[in-house]
C-alpha cells in the first residue's frame, strides 16, 4: 500500500506549522491501526519517537520489529501525549470512529496535529461485525469528492477540530482475486485541536 511520501508528509506538516517542520527527538508520533507500518514507515522518521497500535498480533510483531513501541489499542490515548496521531484509512474501517477522533485530541500535545487519510467516496466497511457496519457512522454527505470533503471537514469542526492543510492522493492499495490492486481517491488532512 502506499499513501504518502516523506516529502509529501512533510509538506503538509510544515504547512500546518507555519514551516516549521524538522526531526525534533522529543517529538513523538503515534500511528493508530498501523497494520503492518509501511505507510507510517515513510513519515516516521520525522518524528523523534514512534508508537503504533494494531488489533493483528502478526502485524504487532512487524510493528516491533520497525522499531515502533507497541500501544494497547484501547488505552493508548490515557495517560500519554503525542505530537502527532496518525490515521491512515481508519475512520472508514474502524466501529467507533468519533471516539477514536476524541481520544486522539485527548492524546495530543497542546502544539499537536492529527494527521489523518480518508478515501472518498466514504463507504464505511467493519470486517468485525456481522454486517460490516461501524457503531458510529460519520455524517459525511455530498456527491461529488470536494462536497464530501467539505462535509467531513464540517463534522471535524463540530468535534473541536481545525483544518490545517489538507491534499487528494491517489491511493494505491492491494487487491484481490479480481484485480491485483485498487487506485482510489485518498483525502489527506492535517488538523489541530481547536483551543477551548
Amino acid at each position: 500500500m502506499f499513501v504518502l511520501s516523506s516529502a509529501q508528509t512533510r509538506t503538509l506538516l510544515s504547512r500546518a506549522r507555519a514551516g516549521r517542520v524538522g526531526i525534533d527527538r522529543q517529538s513523538t508520533l503515534v500511528d493508530i491501526g498501523a497494520g503492518d507500518g509501511e505507510v507510517s514507515c515513510r513519515y516516521a522518521d520525522l518524528f523523534g519517537t514512534k508508537y503504533a497500535t494494531e488489533i493483528s498480533a502478526s502485524m504487532r510483531k512487524v510493528l516491533s520489529g520497525k522499531g515502533f513501541t507497541v500501544l494497547d489499542v484501547e488505552d493508548w490515548w490515557k495517560g500519554q501525549k503525542f505530537s502527532c496521531v496518525c490515521m491512515m484509512n481508519l475512520v472508514d474501517r474502524c466501529m467507533r470512529p468519533r471516539t477514536m477522533l476524541q481520544q486522539a485530541r485527548e492524546a495530543l500535545t497542546p502544539d499537536g496535529l492529527l494527521l489523518l487519510a480518508l478515501v472518498l467516496p466514504y463507504k464505511a466497511y467493519v470486517e468485525a461485525t456481522s454486517d460490516h457496519k461501524p457503531e458510529e457512522r460519520l455524517p459525511i454527505t455530498g456527491i461529488t469528492f470536494e462536497e464530501q470533503v467539505s462535509s467531513f471537514v464540517e463534522f471535524m469542526r463540530g468535534l473541536g477540530w481545525e483544518i490545517a492543510s489538507w491534499s487528494r492522493v491517489p491511493y494505491l492499495c492491494e487487491g484481490d482475486f479480481a484485480q491485483a490492486y485498487y487506485w482510489l481517491d485518498d483525502s489527506i488532512y492535517v488538523f489541530r485541536p481547536i483551543e477551548s
